[in-house]
């Protein structure tokens, strides 16, 4: 038979457990950040949010590669990855949306080894890294 007491302590018990197994599944910004993060220092990341509806995603790949391809980004910022990410894609690991306040397409974060270093709607900010 389970006394009022033993009935309590399970109670606290199971609450403990299903808080610690929900904060254990939740990502954070710094979960995302350390996942985008480039491998390797003096290097960096890119990655470009849209929203497939504001902005074209053709045009949007060759405005990011006119602009990493530049002489001025290939002689001072070296890129170590570049990815496009659809804010609608269900499938993704983190709410990119809201964990870096994403309000407009395209949003262009830029990461460098140890965390961000641009985030910004202007694909031309980021010849504005070097100078930094």
């Amino acid at each position: 038979m389970i006394t009022i007491k033993t009935s309590r302590i399970l109670n606290v018990l199971l609450i403990i457990f299903f808080t610690c197994t929900l904060a254990a599944c939740s990502t954070g910004k710094e979960d995302a950040v350390r996942d985008m993060v480039s491998p390797q220092q003096k290097s960096y990341n890119i990655y470009v949010f849209w929203d497939g509806r504001q902005s074209d995603y053709s045009e949007l790949i060759e405005e990011m590669l006119n602009v990493i391809n530049s002489e001025a980004i290939l002689e001072s910022l070296p890129i170590h990855n570049m990815s496009f990410i659809s804010l609608d894609d269900q499938t993704q690991k983190y709410d990119y949306k809201k964990l870096f306040a994403i309000e407009q397409s395209p949003t262009i974060i830029v990461l460098d080894h140890e965390g961000i270093v641009l985030q910004t709607n202007d694909p031309n900010d980021i010849y504005d890294i070097p100078k930094n």
